[in-house]
């Protein structure tokens, strides 16, 4: 049976929506580090748990010879999930996610940089154009989502990295160890660089940080799925409902609100990510 890569990519975007909302409330009673740690640590034990039964070799999988494109990966994924998280906690639902599209411009920009990609000067002029965007967003901010916007686009520019050093995983290694290795390494360094910070009296919250880290695995699962044997400008399109649910869920569950100037640099951003997006994909 042909998979739905439309749903599926649409089930992404309500879930990583409704991941967001989460960690807005996660975020009231527990510290940043304690959200990021469990999210990571949590995501460890499932997914060994999940290659597990599907009977994989463990030592197989430990003994991985592209460890240190996953550790870089890690790396990327602890920075961009703290940062996003931390703008979550400050500003709304739906800047965060507009926001965070940004990672499409960095990404183009790594790419060139890193991968030596052929310059696309179409890419460049919706760069520039989408940053004015984000600068309309930024004016009628107080200092407070000043630094969320600050956040959020530092979480914007790791997982842009991160994008990077997945998309040459998945031409070595299969997705279940993509994940797997992501949560398991992380888990130790977030420990590592964060452990002050952690708090492990979580009875009140173990709960919903479980429902957490299921909502992130498949969340992520669902948009994986979304890219295969689909058009990748099909997705592209559907992908941008992220930012619609998102501003409804934060209207209807958080009484947030948009002002016209924050409305007019989301359009801005919305626009050149989309454009940006079409023009790398038609070029690949």
């Amino acid at each position: 049976m042909k998979k739905n890569n439309v749903l599926f990519q649409l089930l992404s975007c309500l879930i990583f929506s409704l991941l967001g909302l989460q960690i807005k409330f996660l975020s009231i009673s527990n510290s940043i580090e304690t959200i990021v740690f469990f999210r990571c640590f949590l995501g460890a034990f499932f997914m060994i748990f999940f290659s597990m039964i599907l009977k994989k070799k463990i030592k197989k999988i430990f003994f991985n010879k592209y460890i240190k494109i996953h550790l870089i990966r890690a790396i990327f994924g602890i920075v961009a999930m703290y940062c996003g998280y931390k703008a979550l906690s400050i500003i709304s639902l739906s800047l965060a996610s507009t926001i965070g599209f940004t990672k499409v411009f960095f990404t183009s920009l790594l790419a060139t940089i890193i991968l030596k990609e052929s310059v696309n000067y179409k890419n460049i002029l919706l760069i520039v154009f989408g940053f004015f965007g984000i600068y309309l967003i930024a004016l009628p901010s107080a200092a407070p989502q000043l630094d969320g916007l600050v956040f959020g686009l530092t979480s914007a520019l790791f997982v842009s990295g991160g994008i990077i050093s997945v998309s040459y995983l998945t031409k070595k290694d299969n997705t279940v160890n993509i994940l797997m290795f992501h949560s398991v390494i992380s888990s130790f360094l977030v420990f590592l660089i964060f452990y002050k910070g952690i708090s492990f009296d979580i009875s009140d919250n173990f709960f919903y940080l479980i429902l957490m880290t299921l909502t992130a695995l498949l969340g992520q699962y669902f948009n994986t799925e979304s890219y295969r044997n689909e058009k990748a400008n099909i997705i592209i399109v559907v992908s941008y409902s992220r930012i619609i649910f998102s501003t409804v869920l934060g209207f209807l569950i958080l009484d947030e609100k948009i002002d016209l100037v924050s409305l007019l640099g989301i359009m801005i951003i919305i626009f050149t990510t989309f454009f940006v997006k079409k023009y790398s994909v038609n070029n690949n």
